[in-house]
């Protein structure tokens, strides 16, 4: 047969088809765009432009297979027209209908392939109606649905169509039919093993310009009218084991604890999209640009996909330097070319993940010529968006002040949505949306169980808690394994929860890898009012945060822990760091000291600034005289810096909020009398030596594990023979005790009176009256007269 012949052949069934003029290079990727038909008939189709169709050789109802471009992602199954009112050659028209079972957005960049198999005609559909509450379908809407379904033509579990079904006694009514199941009759990994496409079901004369399929998101069947039958469902979507391919549909509704920040971006990105002469007729111009920034982990991308997902804008997405090219010139080309095509389709919206890294300030050290150039060009697009164009500009950073300073001026820039670290409500809401996707069969815990967990959780963002769920699945699965209780028994509780806490670090706190000391209240002898103080300090303004605020009481500060060496401070800061729950920073005085000029001031922003993002918290500062002389005494200019630097830090011009400064020393007279002040460190707790109960239980910690005779060993006898002793010199007489022990045998299994006379013998007393007098004098130095 001649070519002409087979030509002849190709086309018979399509008479209009056209016939390009010339050869026509074929797209690497094509442009999703909506589909204009809104027909059901076109539900399932896709049209591109008539001489790309003619080029790949397509007749009207080729069947494709359509994915996103570079991912390996699942797609759909599509069959193609040409439309000659398509102009662009590399676009591909999608429903909507399409593109949300697909996950596909419009903007995004797709490769198809073409699909020689037919697919397999449906026995039986089981649907679900939006607002239908009847446990059956009548006669008359089964009509409906088959002639809908018979007009789609192509249908998939997980694809979801508008209807209009009718009402008794009124018009119409137009609702959502959803597909959640779909039988053929037969096995269905056979049916879904035949839907695999294999390098055989690809078109070998245009391989070079068609890709290859990973797999649909769901199996595609064909309706049959009169033979195929059309079921309730029981569920309202498709089971998520059963279709794992099928897109999370994320939305608005799906964010947690960002209530106020969605409602911001609602107003400012889909007002100027949807109704621009909103702003138009009072003869101003919409906002072009938002800027949001937080933490890492608090949702800001997220937030991102949710824009894309809630509006039918068209989405451009720059990621930092993704778009960097090592050509001069090629990367301020490709940012053009991104808002030319957002100009050209709009409305639109161009997102730009961790623009810190695109653009950063040009005063800056890590810019340079190359970076200089990118700002401009950004600013000018920016600049020459217009006055009337329907485009947004959404970026995101974790880091503000590394952006270029020209971008945050209004005209750019207008909006700056800051996305913090999430409070006890937020991380609630966060929570309580996480468990909801769970299998409710799955999860063994109540609203006050997760509200129990929010209120112990500060500091965490949303990824936290993200990972906080997902270690408490894997702490329930450990559970089960070892308890062998069968996997559909299995669910997740409190219990797993709480183990997975420990586990999971919050991100602010991550960089700063400290051990949580595991000291309790009950490990430090006596000083009942010593911790009565602190827990005030402390627990008190995040237990009674509604008293004070309504009296209009700030919480304290700080609290300087004072005493003789070896009395438990450093002890007590570890245990209010464990009892409390708040997230805990330790700071050794002389470790803030650089030799590099400005160096040691860094360091304490760092402290503060770390401490901020994960408060509520406290920063304990061990032997603080060390970093706070008296500026009056012969300090040297490097520790009066640090000390001006902690000053502003505690009681600046920016307001300290949910975090406390515990300070120890055991020379109070030698800090610096500005530190001392009501507003910084306010709280002065005089941390004693023992009195007789303190000692005594002392003891009884310290010899718990010694296997005592209490007829020759008496504990309050050695609590009254060291007296004038410190904790750490009770403590002390305990351990020489054991060594004692020991060394007399080596397979000791208790020990005795005379290793207790031993260790007495060898302890030496620290504290002496003029340090008693020294620090009681510190105590007694304020207080006013007052008549009574």
């Amino acid at each position: 047969m001649s070519s002409k012949q087979s030509s002849k052949k190709k086309s018979a069934g399509t008479p209009t088809q056209p016939t390009p003029s010339k050869k026509v290079k074929i797209p690497k990727q094509f442009i999703v765009r909506p589909n204009s038909n809104s027909s059901t008939k076109s539900l399932s189709r896709a049209y591109l432009n008539s001489e790309i169709f003619q080029a790949l050789e397509f007749t009207n109802g080729t069947l494709l297979f359509v994915s996103r471009a570079d991912s390996g992602a699942p797609g759909v199954l599509v069959s193609v027209y040409y439309d000659d009112t398509i102009l662009d050659k590399n676009i591909i028209t999608v429903s909507s209908n399409m593109r949300n079972l697909g996950g596909l957005l419009l903007g995004d960049r797709v490769q198809f392939s073409r699909y020689l198999q037919q697919p397999e005609y449906a026995k039986s559909v089981s649907l679900a109606i939006e607002g239908f509450n009847e446990d059956s379908f009548s006669d008359e809407t089964i009509n409906y649905i088959r002639k809908t379904l018979d007009e789609t033509g192509i249908i998939f579990p997980g694809l979801k169509i508008s209807i209009s079904l009718p009402q008794e006694g009124s018009e119409e009514k137009t609702t959502q039919l959803s597909i959640v199941d779909i039988n053929r009759g037969e096995d269905l990994e056979k049916a879904l093993s035949k839907l695999q496409i294999s390098a055989d079901d690809i078109d070998d004369e245009n391989d070079d310009d068609c890709f290859s399929q990973v797999g649909t998101v769901s199996p595609a069947f064909l309706f049959q009218r009169s033979k195929t039958s059309v079921i309730k469902s029981v569920e309202d979507q498709p089971s998520r084991s059963k279709y794992p391919n099928l897109p999370v549909q994320i939305g608005y509704a799906n964010i947690g604890g960002l209530s106020k920040q969605v409602a911001l971006l609602q107003s400012t990105v889909e007002l100027p999209l949807n109704n621009p002469t909103l702003f138009s007729d009072f003869g101003i111009s919409p906002p072009r640009g938002i800027l949001l920034h937080g933490p890492p982990g608090t949702g800001k991308t997220m937030l991102l996909r949710c824009v894309a997902s809630e509006t039918n804008a068209h989405i451009l997405t720059i990621n930092g330097p993704s778009i960097v090219s090592k050509y001069l010139g090629e990367t301020e080309n490709a940012i053009r070319d991104i808002f030319i095509e957002a100009r050209k389709y709009q409305p639109s919206i161009i997102f730009m993940d961790e623009i810190d890294s695109l653009v950063p300030s040009r005063n800056s050290d890590d810019s340079g010529e190359t970076e200089s150039r990118v700002v401009a060009t950004l600013l000018t697009m920016m600049d020459g968006m217009g006055d009337s164009g329907r485009i947004v500009v959404v970026a995101a950073t974790n880091r503000p002040n590394s952006i270029d300073a020209a971008l945050r001026r209004p005209g750019r820039f207008d909006q700056e949505v800051e996305i913090g670290i999430p409070d006890v409500d937020a991380r609630t809401d966060i929570l309580l949306k996480q468990f909801a996707k769970m299998n409710a069969s799955k999860c063994d815990l109540s609203e006050d169980d997760i509200t129990l967990v929010a209120s112990k959780t500060h500091g965490y963002v949303g990824a936290d808690l993200t990972a906080l769920c997902r270690e408490a699945v894997m702490k329930a699965i450990g559970r089960g394994l070892k308890a062998g209780i069968a996997q559909t028994q299995l669910k997740v509780n409190l219990q797993d929860l709480t183990e997975a806490l420990p586990e999971i670090r919050p991100s602010a706190m991550r960089e700063i890898f400290l051990e949580m000391p595991k000291v309790f209240w009950s490990d430090i002898g006596g000083q009942h009012e010593l911790k009565q103080k602190l827990m005030e300090v402390v627990q008190l303004p995040l237990e009674a945060a509604d008293s004070f605020k309504a009296l209009g009481v700030s919480a304290p500060k700080g609290v300087l822990l004072y005493g003789p060496p070896g009395c438990s401070k450093t002890l007590t800061a570890k245990a209010l760091a464990t009892e409390s729950g708040l997230n805990f920073l330790a700071v050794k005085g002389p470790e803030i000291f650089n030799k590099y000029v400005g160096e040691s001031e860094r360091a304490i922003r760092e402290i503060f600034r770390k401490a901020r993002a994960a408060a509520p918290s406290i920063i304990f500062f061990d032997e603080i005289d060390a970093i706070s002389g008296d500026r009056e005494s012969a300090s040297t200019s490097a520790s009066q810096h640090v000390l001006t630097s902690l000053l502003n830090e505690i009681d600046g011009v920016e307001e300290l909020k949910g975090v406390v400064i515990v300070a120890a020393t055991n020379k109070p007279t030698e800090i610096d009398p500005a530190l001392l002040r009501p507003g910084r460190l306010d709280r002065h707790i005089y941390v004693a030596p023992p009195d007789y109960e303190a000692r005594l239980q002392i003891l009884k910690n310290g010899s718990k594990k010694f296997n005592i005779v209490p007829e020759d060993v008496d504990l309050s006898e050695l609590a009254l023979l060291t007296d004038g002793c410190s904790g750490a010199e009770v403590a002390l007489v305990c351990q020489e005790a054991g060594l004692a022990a020991v060394m007399e045998s080596r397979n000791a299994s208790t020990v005795q009176k005379k290793h207790f006379e031993h260790a007495l013998k060898g302890i030496s007393k620290g504290i002496t009256s003029d340090m008693i007098r020294y620090y009681e004098e510190f105590a007694n130095r304020g207080g006013l007269n007052v008549k009574t």
